[in-house]
């Protein structure tokens, strides 16, 4: 494993780049792959639904995963030395940490799921846009302390993690568009609620596995004194907060019933929360954690 000594400085405009590139290849996957699912979800409403649900933006979702994985695979084609520097630690059997090759790959699945959502075989777009997180897992930093382990353990936490997040944004456009209908709405947010209490629970347990796996143990002050450690503790901050805008929505339902009221201000807040998550998350993906 590259020594932490090599990580590439926060001031190289790569870093940031492909960051933001990650970022933006997880919240497309996020509303696609988060969108079908809030739709599936959406569905198991058991009271009279005023007019048919939203459809999911899984199209768009997919469209924005194609470009920003076309975008990564540009850049690092552009750049292979300081991409591979961004791959620390590698992951075992790939070639300079396999970023080209990962961005190449989910680029085919984001463009096969966007014709899957057209030709409306959403079942199928499903399946690759969870291929999307396979890939991830297998370029991963636990991957590459641990390997087969730490891919399984990124599967956990970003699986539940892009759900979360998707899921959300589909119950919030739905409780928009019956918002005349207050009881549909609410319905369809509870529903929501309830499911991503156990995916918040799910993200939480393994982000403190993945962390343990990333941080020496013996070495916590390195969560103040790494740019990784800095950037976790903002996710988790982050996180933090999305989970108590999430309990103060569910209050919020308990109490409020008007017409025209749409989701609570604080749900719609929960949205911006987990965005800003996703791009903190590939911001931390091109940092060298302190356990390398």
């Amino acid at each position: 494993m590259v020594p932490s000594a090599s990580a590439v400085p926060l001031s190289t405009p790569a870093l940031w780049l492909t960051g933001i590139e990650r970022g933006l290849m997880l919240a497309g996957l996020a509303i696609a792959l988060g969108g079908l699912a809030g739709r599936g979800l959406s569905r198991q409403y058991k009271g009279e639904r005023p007019a048919e649900l939203p459809g999911p933006l899984a199209l768009g979702g997919s469209l924005l995963g194609l470009a920003a994985s076309a975008a990564l695979l540009v850049t690092a084609v552009i750049g292979p030395g300081i991409a591979a520097r961004l791959a620390q630690p590698p992951p075992s059997g790939l070639r300079s940490g396999g970023t080209a090759e990962i961005a190449a790959i989910e680029a085919a699945l984001f463009a096969l799921s966007a014709i899957a959502v057209r030709l409306r075989r959403t079942g199928l777009a499903a399946v690759l846009l969870s291929g999307v997180v396979v890939a991830e897992g297998i370029r991963s930093h636990p991957e590459g302390v641990i390997p087969v382990a730490g891919a399984f353990v990124t599967y956990c936490h970003l699986f539940p993690a892009v759900l979360w997040a998707g899921m959300l944004l589909y119950a919030v456009r739905a409780a928009m568009a019956w918002r005349n209908y207050p009881v549909a709405a609410q319905g369809i947010i509870s529903l929501y609620a309830t499911a991503a209490a156990w995916l918040f629970a799910i993200v939480v347990i393994t982000g403190i596995i993945s962390a343990l796996v990333l941080v020496p143990i013996g070495s916590p002050g390195k969560l103040v004194t790494t740019a990784y450690g800095l950037f976790l503790i903002a996710k988790a901050v982050i996180v933090c907060v999305a989970a108590g805008l999430a309990l103060a929505g569910r209050q919020w339902l308990r109490r409020h019933a008007e017409p025209d009221a749409g989701p609570a201000l604080v749900t719609r807040l929960e949205v911006g929360a987990l965005g800003a998550v996703l791009i903190i998350t590939g911001i931390l993906t091109v940092l060298t954690p302190p356990n390398t």
